[in-house]
């Protein structure tokens, strides 16, 4: 999929502001709902090409990384060796 320069800068722009959001929700400073009221209209604001494909789904928990067993096996790799 080819972007413009516009729609890569939309995209960017999308990511990061939902970078920080996120890091709001894991924080606790915001909730669940809260956070999707703001995906939601970021998503109306920056109309992202990726970003409505991964909305909602945060990629840094193994979890949500695949749907096949090697994602079981980070998920408990990951409860184990926590810090």
């Amino acid at each position: 999929m080819r972007m413009t320069v516009g729609e890569f800068e939309r995209e960017k722009q999308y990511q990061t502001v939902m970078h920080f959001v996120r890091k709001l929700l894991e924080e606790g400073l915001i909730s669940k709902e809260e956070y999707c009221q703001i995906d939601t209209r970021n998503l109306e604001k920056w109309e992202p090409k990726t970003g409505s494909l991964l909305s909602g789904k945060f990629l840094i928990y193994a979890e949500n990384r695949a749907n096949m067993s090697h994602g079981k096996e980070a998920c408990a790799y990951e409860k184990d060796n926590k810090n």
